[in-house]
């Protein structure tokens, strides 16, 4: 957001302090008792206030009377030759400097807007960059999930595993009862007293072998349906990890390259950020020179008014007068 103005009350109002205080206005001072305020504005409103103030008295030296008219005739036509021409030059450097502190004022405002911008994209890179590792700690996060499915799918393989062990202990005890009835017929077969025994010993193996095919039926069908259930669940688990892997992945990718937009049109505003940092330090120069030339019209001004034929006491009180009307000068282009 750019920072308001300062208005021509408050520079007229800090002008007319410093000189009820008996300094001159100048933009450092004006702008060291506001404590705030852009050069170029102050320089703006400095002017149009110097513009409606009245100018100051002169007072004229005494002369001699024998050299009283001419040489006040002298005196004051090239004094007011020399002011024409430096008022001239000084309203055209005035005019020169009001243009530039448009123009500093506009770079400046544009030097603002441009950093507020740089600023913007700056956030909005921060704000992709926390997308960007919010997106790839979801990654970490789903491949940390694949991994405990992948280690209870192995569980499931051990326990299927055991469950073919006890599968094949029971057909051993299976075969072990079958070997138990072939010897109770044999035994049958053999010993007619014994008969009763061996079939009881033939009914109970049965029933062993019986319940034990059972019981490995069971088993078997239990094992066999909660495999297939892990294994759907996984398949599902795994299909989901694709999707979200895909998702994450595509927003990886779309925010690394906004990203990497934001920080090319950062690095531009930078850059134009710079140049009209450069135009506007050139501006001030250019102020700087129009000030200058100011400053060595009123010189040349003066230089013509003490180029006055000098004689005895009377030359003395010429010179002191041309002092004063030169201090005079200063003073007031100084002001300016």
């Amino acid at each position: 957001m750019a920072r308001p103005g300062i208005t021509y009350d408050q520079v007229a109002a800090a002008a007319d302090k410093l000189v009820g205080e008996g300094e001159n206005p100048t933009i450092k001072r004006i702008r060291a008792a506001l404590g705030t305020g852009s050069p170029n504005t102050i320089h703006k409103h400095l002017a149009s206030w110097r513009a409606v103030q009245a100018p100051a008295e002169r007072q004229a030296a005494r002369l001699p009377d024998d050299l009283a008219a001419a040489l006040t005739h002298e005196i004051e036509r090239q004094a007011a030759a020399a002011r024409a021409e430096a008022e001239a030059d000084a309203e055209e450097a005035r005019s020169e400097a009001a243009e530039l502190a448009e123009v500093g004022e506009s770079l400046e405002q544009q030097a603002e807007e441009l950093t507020e911008r740089v600023e913007t994209l700056e956030g909005e890179r921060d704000r992709m960059e926390g997308e960007r590792d919010s997106a790839r700690a979801e990654a970490e996060r789903l491949r940390a999930e694949l991994e405990q499915e992948r280690h209870a799918g192995e569980q499931v393989r051990q326990e299927l595993a055991q469950a073919r062990n006890r599968v094949e202990t029971l057909t051993e005890q299976r075969d072990e009862a079958r070997g138990a009835q072939q010897q109770a017929q044999e035994a049958a077969k053999t010993e007619a007293a014994g008969r009763h025994e061996a079939e009881r010993a033939q009914a109970v193996a049965e029933a062993r072998e019986q319940s034990a095919q059972q019981q490995a039926k069971e088993r078997g069908e239990a094992l066999a349906a909660e495999r297939e259930a892990r294994q759907q669940e996984q398949e599902q688990h795994r299909q989901e990890l694709a999707q979200v892997r895909a998702e994450n992945q595509g927003r990886i990718e779309a925010l690394e390259k906004t990203a990497q937009e934001a920080q090319r049109e950062a690095s531009k505003a930078r850059e134009q950020a710079a140049s009209l940092s450069g135009q506007l330090e050139a501006m001030k120069a250019a102020q700087a020179q129009a000030k200058a030339g100011t400053k060595a019209g009123a010189k040349s001004g003066t230089t013509s008014r003490s180029s006055t034929p000098r004689r005895s006491t009377s030359s003395g009180s010429s010179k002191q007068g041309g002092k004063k009307a030169g201090t005079a000068d200063k003073e007031e282009t100084k002001g300016s």
